[in-house]
């Protein structure tokens, strides 16, 4: 199997976002994966709020918008710096957690964070079905989720 020159990945990230913005961005990183929506959302108070969503169906959801911090899975990405889940409703170690169940089934986050330190929100992939994402594509969102900070207010 070829190798994949993930330098040259990352370099078309970058320059989708310093050329097309983040929309189009969060669009190329969705097309590389079976998820419905890739997103990041920022952290207001005590909600994480949609700054930016790419919908591959092109849908309009208002239950996208905020979603309260302590029932996000966003909480979890958050507290740990990433987290995934492939199928919420079978996951064992979500038993007590499921406050979007039949809503969101599916999640990968990683924690954004400005240079100072100080947290900016997350960037997710997520669906409403099971999916799951390879730890090659999770090695290159640990790249590349970092370059869209300098396009966030």
């Amino acid at each position: 199997m070829p190798e994949i020159d993930l330098s040259t990945q990352t370099a078309a990230v970058r320059n989708v976002l310093a050329t097309h913005g983040i929309r189009p961005a969060l669009a190329l990183l969705n097309d590389r994966t079976e998820y419905r929506y890739t997103a990041i959302y920022k952290l207001s108070g005590d909600a994480m709020r949609a700054e930016h969503v790419f919908d591959r169906s092109s849908e309009y959801r208002t239950w996208l918008k905020a979603v309260p911090l302590d029932k996000s899975f966003c909480k979890h990405a958050m507290e740990l710096g990433e987290f995934v889940t492939g199928h919420v409703s079978q996951d064992e170690a979500l038993m007590s957690y499921r406050p979007y169940v039949g809503l969101v089934e599916s999640y990968y986050g990683r924690l954004l964070t400005r240079e100072c330190g100080t947290p900016y929100g997350t960037f997710i992939h997520f669906d409403l079905e099971p999916r799951s994402i390879a730890a090659t594509e999770i090695s290159f969102l640990q790249e590349v989720t970092p370059l869209f900070l300098d396009y966030l207010d």
